[in-house]
């Protein structure tokens, strides 16, 4: 384990940055994607000067050496979606020097669909969008794989949720991933959210415009709101209840921050302004759907700040033998159980509180009966999902908690941080380190002390980063910069508060 000096003045630094971040909350950043640059490169034919001319600069900069996009990670679904994406923009909008790009990303698709089984869940609408860009680039000509394995029953199924009803798309899931749907669209476009968008998503909401054929200004303002300064497009935006609610209460965990603070008042107010005590809340102010995960971190946040937030809103979530994330969906989301378990363990008063928790902990337990207790589908990291269970978990499944302890322990890398993927990430790092030191506050002499400084050491070398590896899924991987700032900020705050 290597070890090192951690700066002298880490106090001040770390105070500077938590400030700097809670006066940024809200914003709802995130990177640029390859998977919706894409669709938005494409655009370009159709309104040549609308301003999305570095869309395509950022594209051909950003292809790997060995013919794929993605992210920094080797997520085979975030490959394979993305370079199918990039390829057909490529094809329908680039020229004679794109067309090697183009053929590297065939040779690409065709060595290593087959290793799509190897990823523990699909990204967002993997299915239903991978076989439909398929469909498409065999009919523009390129050579690419047609027999991707991909479930018919459940493409269907998220098919038909679109429906014919176009003012209710809004209200279902697939309007996030709607350019897979190829819906007739009305001449109104009354299924748009209040910003222009289709379902935040700048992926639909390009293949909107495209196939609308005509321009539509709120959509198109939409889009070029949302670009980053690099050029590219985020996959998915707004996400300010999001960034709020994930950054405060990752801070609030470690006691970084106090609900009277300026800021933290501001940011906590903007989650009440959003927040629906029948519905709960969803990633976006702009999106129609709420969520289990948003919600459980929310109502911890409000409740923590003092807002009357009533855990009534947790009923609309409940089926027979576990909850929803969102409505319809195919499988259970464990990472959004464990956050709910979380949130309900602030609420004793409800009548409903322990069969709650045991409707929670049994699903938790089954998971882990079949060695399913590592990954969440919204995140490729194994150390996101098992680092919040510590929390969740303490004094209800103690034997499963201590199991994850010992677990990251013995996964810590010789740099002192942890990655799953071979090389330590800044943003796996923080939530080991900000679990390991809470399991010690109430089992001293768990985890050695070496390696709580070699991890506070690695980190903090990182402190200042804005740039993170990919790791969060979506329709590909993306990262929440703010949120992951916020993970390292708390880290270093439990290292500080546990050295004295």
């Amino acid at each position: 384990m290597t070890t090192a000096a951690l700066p002298h003045h880490l106090r001040d630094v770390l105070n500077y940055e938590v400030d700097k971040l809670l006066v940024q909350l809200g914003g709802g950043v995130i990177d640029s994607v390859t998977y919706d640059t894409s669709w938005v490169v494409r655009l370009q034919p159709y309104f040549p000067y609308a301003g999305f001319e570095g869309a395509i600069h950022w594209l051909r900069h950003r292809q790997s050496p060995d013919g794929s996009w993605g992210g920094d990670v080797l997520y085979h679904h975030d490959r394979f979606i993305c370079t199918l994406a990039a390829m057909v923009a490529l094809h329908t909008v680039g020229h004679d020097i794109d067309r090697p790009r183009v053929q590297q990303a065939e040779n690409f698709l065709w060595r290593t669909y087959n290793y799509l089984s190897r990823d523990p869940h699909d990204t967002i609408g993997f299915p239903v969008l991978a076989v439909s860009l398929l469909n498409e680039a065999t009919q523009l000509g390129l050579d690419v794989p047609s027999d991707l394995y991909c479930d018919v029953a459940t493409i269907e199924k998220k098919l038909n949720m679109v429906g014919r009803v176009s003012s209710a798309w809004r209200y279902n899931t697939m309007s996030f991933s709607l350019e897979a749907a190829h819906p007739k669209y009305p001449e109104e476009p009354n299924f748009l959210e209040a910003n222009g968008s289709v379902g935040t998503s700048p992926a639909a909401t390009a293949a909107m415009l495209i196939r609308r054929g005509r321009e539509y200004t709120p959509s198109l303002n939409y889009l070029r709101n949302i670009a980053n300064p690099d050029g590219g497009i985020p996959n998915v935006g707004p996400i300010d209840t999001f960034e709020i609610a994930w950054s405060l209460n990752l801070l609030r965990l470690a006691g970084a921050i106090t609900p009277d603070d300026p800021e933290v008042k501001r940011a906590t107010d903007a989650l009440w302004d959003a927040w629906s005590q029948e519905k709960g809340i969803g990633f976006s102010s702009f999106y129609s759907l709420s969520d289990l995960d948003d919600t459980a971190t929310t109502f911890a946040v409000l409740r923590w700040a003092g807002y009357p937030a009533s855990a009534d809103v947790f009923l609309r979530f409940e089926v027979d033998d576990h909850f929803l994330c969102f409505p319809a969906e195919a499988d259970p989301s464990l990472g959004a159980h464990v956050r709910a378990l979380m949130a309900i363990r602030m609420a004793p008063e409800h009548p409903k509180y322990e069969a709650w928790i045991e409707k929670m902990l049994h699903l938790i337990r089954r998971y882990n009966l079949y060695g399913r207790f590592y990954f969440d589908k919204w995140h490729s990291s194994p150390y996101y999902m098992r680092s919040t269970a510590i929390y969740a978990l303490h004094n209800l499944e103690n034997p499963l908690a201590t199991e994850c302890i010992h677990w990251m322990i013995r996964t810590q890398l010789e740099d002192g941080g942890w990655g799953y993927y071979g090389k330590s990430t800044a943003e796996e790092t923080a939530y080991c380190l900000q679990a390991l030191l809470y399991w010690e506050h109430y089992f001293p002499g768990t985890c050695s002390p070496a390696h709580i400084e070699a991890a506070a050491v690695f980190l903090s070398d990182n402190l200042q980063d804005e740039r993170f590896p990919s790791l969060w899924i979506g329709k590909c991987l993306y990262t929440p910069p703010k949120v992951v700032q916020a993970a390292i900020a708390a880290a270093l705050h439990s290292y500080r508060v546990w050295k004295g």
